[in-house]
């Protein structure tokens, strides 16, 4: 039997609570390295820890937000006609409005990190990025029509009606190529400088390939399921677009993580390669420093 939209809020609150638990664990860890545990000579790096606190920030308001949604639904709207799904069916209400518009800021924040590191580990070539970037824009303006159609749409509509379906489709396909293209020249590039410049063992090597490739692969493997979901008419499409924000967070604070620990660098240098202080990778100085007695790198512009 298909999920109704009442199970489905139920179930993706349920899923959503479980995530975000996992992600304020991870971010009281990067926060604490980003200030604390950093390598001796690593600077603090501001910029991520202004957009770590900014996703978690998002994340929370999000999660709450869902919850207070939960509460109208099933307490205060359950006796009133048509009941919860007749509620969670009123897109232009005040909450259903700004919960997607914490959705759609989480997700182009989350993208816009994608193509910035993307940038970053191409050695800030734009053309690299050009077309990344214009899906992002894209994004933008589709995020922004959902939210316009939201408001204009017949009130007793459905999520799934025409005057949304192309908005929406057209916001998922975006964001989800954006990240898929962004992904796969991060871990391109990162191997393609290990293979030619580092001499790496197996065993070391791994992690860090599984870090850059999961990481970008869990992602898009939920937005793609998103996109499916939704242009199957399914309310279970609920439980992973809830389950979009929190997750936008575990993989950015893995990277962020990784990065303020030493054992990888932002423009795309791993800890982890067998390399004599001093040498450059592309354009990238690395240098070695001590974090628990463990030799690690860090790079130096």
């Amino acid at each position: 039997m298909p999920f109704s939209a009442a199970e489905s809020k139920l179930v993706s609150i349920f899923v959503q609570s479980i995530l975000y638990g996992l992600y304020a664990a991870l971010f009281v860890l990067t926060t604490n390295a980003l200030l604390w545990k950093r390598p001796a000579g690593y600077p603090l790096r501001t910029d991520m820890l202004v957009i770590s606190l900014l996703m978690f920030v998002i994340a929370t308001t999000h999660v709450a937000t869902n919850f207070s949604r939960i509460i109208l639904a099933f307490v205060i709207h359950a006796n009133a006609p048509g009941g919860p799904a007749a509620f969670f069916n009123q897109l232009s209400n005040f909450t259903q409005m700004f919960g997607s518009t914490l959705y759609v800021a989480q997700t182009l924040l989350g993208d816009a990190m994608v193509l910035y590191r993307c940038y970053l580990v191409w050695e800030r070539r734009v053309w690299v990025v050009a077309f990344p970037g214009v899906l992002l824009l894209g994004s933008t303006a589709t995020g922004v029509g959902i939210l316009y159609a939201f408001d204009r749409v017949d009130p007793q509509a459905s999520i799934f009606v025409v005057q949304l379906g192309h908005w929406i489709t057209a916001f998922f396909s975006m964001t989800f190529s954006t990240n898929v293209i962004c992904t796969s020249l991060v871990a391109y590039r990162i191997w393609a400088i290990n293979r030619t410049h580092l001499s790496f063992r197996h065993r070391a090597l791994r992690p860090a390939m599984i870090l850059i490739v999961e990481s970008g692969a869990l992602y898009s493997a939920t937005l793609l399921a998103l996109l499916v979901l939704y242009n199957a008419d399914s309310w279970f499409q609920y439980v992973i677009l809830d389950a979009v924000s929190p997750i936008v967070g575990i993989v950015f604070s893995a990277i962020m993580l990784r990065i303020a620990t030493g054992m990888s660098t932002i423009e795309g240098g791993t800890a982890l390669a067998l390399v004599e202080p001093g040498t450059e990778v592309g354009g990238i100085a690395l240098s070695r420093v001590s974090s628990r007695g463990t030799p690690k790198y860090s790079s130096k512009a």
